[in-house]
């Protein structure tokens, strides 16, 4: 029901993004995340993702979806039966699962506020800091399996987050019209849910061999600062999840730093009328 909802609130967007064709993007992209906080050097407490997505972007309004089609990490594994970081680690950074296309993202957002020609907007001030407020939403679906010592479990982590977006800095390269320098800040709210065969009623408690608790949805806060220069970018995210369930590697404040490249595709595409 809560998928449904989100693809209802999405079909403006996608209705809209069908309008001109010249605003199709295909991509590349990978990216090396690492939650610093956690201080977990372990490669299963990092991600190392190649995607494949499409961007529509017209006007202010921009939609993307990537599938995963490279990850470092086919399965979280231990053989320790009192490790719970590790899987907690996974569940800040759920894009650390198995290479599937069956884990995707779709992001849609609203890149300014500001309507050209207004009759609201009078004042220099007030207009440049409503050019630079959007907002975006970030639906994520990923899989993978968990695995400590004969327990093992499928796990699908359903992730939602709304954000203020804030443009600090958005100005073109010199003699590169299409390239740009951006700088920004967003902040908002997001959550974890926990599904696969991990959700189900009969393995209640073996939930709690993973991550301590039989819980299936966390509700958190983040901020993030994202600098983007040409193809390349760095982002770092701080969330807080609350110490209610005192999961290792996830609750409270934690810190994930991101470094990655995206690469459009040279592909013509036309849409049908």
């Amino acid at each position: 029901m809560k998928i449904l909802k989100v693809i209802i609130f999405l079909l403006p967007f996608i209705s809209l993004s069908q309008k001109d064709t010249n605003d199709l993007r295909v991509y590349l992209n990978t990216d090396i995340k690492y939650a610093s906080s956690a201080s977990d050097t372990r490669k299963e407490s990092q991600s190392a993702v190649g995607t494949l997505g499409v961007l529509f972007e017209v006007d202010r309004v921009y939609c993307s979806s990537t599938f995963t089609v490279h990850s470092q990490n086919e399965q979280i594994t231990t053989d320790n039966l009192s490790e719970t970081k590790l899987f907690g680690t996974n569940l800040l950074l759920p894009q650390n699962s198995s290479s599937n296309i069956s884990n995707f993202q779709f992001i849609a957002g609203l890149e300014s506020f500001y309507k050209k020609d207004s009759i609201y907007i009078k004042r220099t001030i007030r207009q440049k800091l409503i050019r630079s407020v959007g907002i975006q939403i970030d639906y994520r679906v990923n899989n993978t399996t968990w695995q400590k010592s004969s327990i093992e479990l499928p796990v699908t982590i359903s992730s939602f987050s709304g954000d203020i977006v804030l443009r600090l800095l958005d100005v073109n390269m010199l003699n590169r019209s299409n390239e740009k320098i951006r700088l920004l800040i967003s902040g908002g709210f997001v959550t974890r849910r926990l599904g696969g065969d991990y959700g189900l009623n009969q393995n209640s408690e073996l939930r709690k061999e993973f991550l301590g608790t039989d819980a299936l949805g966390f509700n958190g806060l983040k901020l993030s600062s994202r600098l983007e220069v040409s193809k390349f970018y760095g982002q770092i995210d701080l969330t807080n999840f609350g110490k209610k369930y005192n999961i290792l590697g996830f609750s409270g404040n934690q810190a994930v730093i991101t470094l990655g490249l995206r690469a459009d595709l040279p592909l013509p595409t036309e849409m049908r009328k």
